[in-house]
């Protein structure tokens, strides 16, 4: 048994340009947040009213730790640039050996300094840490390349990684659908009218008007009960073939892209996305061949 695990590892190419496509989606998301906010904000750790986050990067990350985050070594302005560069560069595909620890890097430092964060952000941070391993045992150039054979002490170490990010993956559904169990809107049936219709949360007003022609009726609880039965399928996904995990991908897709429309929630779609990669796979078209060099 262990004999034939240790072959299929071995066997099983796990550096494609799959890898490339989450790194960028993950990178891209966070790109975004970086541009799109204003730094006065985000990171700062003036706020009176807010005293246990006033200190939080001095005080919850060990003195070592503090040396790799990038904003607490250069004003935020100026770690702002360097990051963007990091995740432009992460984005290019190219010496991902390199890149992977620069990317997580990165996201330790957005993720101790900020002072904002989301469920995107934190797996985003996670995911960077999970995919060193993948990263640093990728003999290419470039990761949008495919090669035709990869040595089998890297496939080892590859699909390893690959796996702890999949069971990540699966625990990420099935707390998000266990959780939902303990609230009461969720088993009665009526979570999707609630936070679509919040007036601080929800949808825009346009949209909750579209909404509520589903959401006022007795349909709502199809839609409440069936993201719990959505989410829990996805975490079982592990468990599905190759072949059955991509038929999950574009529903999986579609499902998050109405977390954005509803909720505004842009960077964590694209972290979701990037997690969905490495995942379930996507179908698509194949790429040319390179041998390993």
């Amino acid at each position: 048994m262990i004999e034939k695990l240790i072959t299929y590892l071995k066997n099983k190419q796990v550096h494609t340009p799959r890898i490339a496509l989450a790194r960028f989606l993950l990178a891209f998301g966070m790109l975004l947040t970086l541009m799109f906010n204003d730094m006065s904000i985000v990171a700062n750790h003036n706020y009176k009213r807010l005293p246990d986050y006033s200190a939080r990067h001095t005080t919850t990350v060990s003195v070592p730790l503090k040396k790799m985050d990038v904003f607490m070594l250069m004003p935020p302005g100026v770690a702002k640039g360097v990051v963007v560069v990091i995740l432009l560069l992460v984005m290019s595909g190219y010496y991902p050996r390199v890149t992977s620890v620069l990317h997580f890097l990165a996201c330790f430092g957005y993720h101790n300094y900020f002072l904002i964060v989301n469920g995107g952000d934190e797996i985003t941070y996670v995911l960077s840490l999970l995919l060193l391993p993948l990263c640093l045992s990728d003999p290419r150039k470039n990761q949008w390349q495919r090669i035709a054979v990869s040595s089998s002490q890297r496939n080892i170490v590859g699909n390893v990684a690959l796996a702890a990010i999949q069971i990540q993956a699966a625990y990420i559904y099935f707390s998000a659908g266990y959780e939902k169990l303990s609230t009461k809107v969720w088993t009665e049936g009526t979570a999707v009218f609630y936070y679509t219709s919040h007036y601080r949360l929800g949808a825009p007003t346009w949209l909750q008007h579209i909404n509520e022609m589903v959401t006022l009726t007795p349909m709502v609880k199809v839609l409440s009960w069936g993201v719990l039965a959505f989410e829990f399928l996805l975490a079982l996904c592990i468990f599905f073939s190759d072949r059955l995990r991509k038929k999950f991908f574009i529903a999986a897709l579609i499902f998050h892209l109405l977390i954005v429309l509803n909720f505004g929630l842009v960077s964590f779609f694209f972290a979701m996305a990037g997690l969905l990669v490495l995942y379930l796979g996507v179908p698509g078209r194949k790429w040319p061949e390179r041998p390993e060099k």
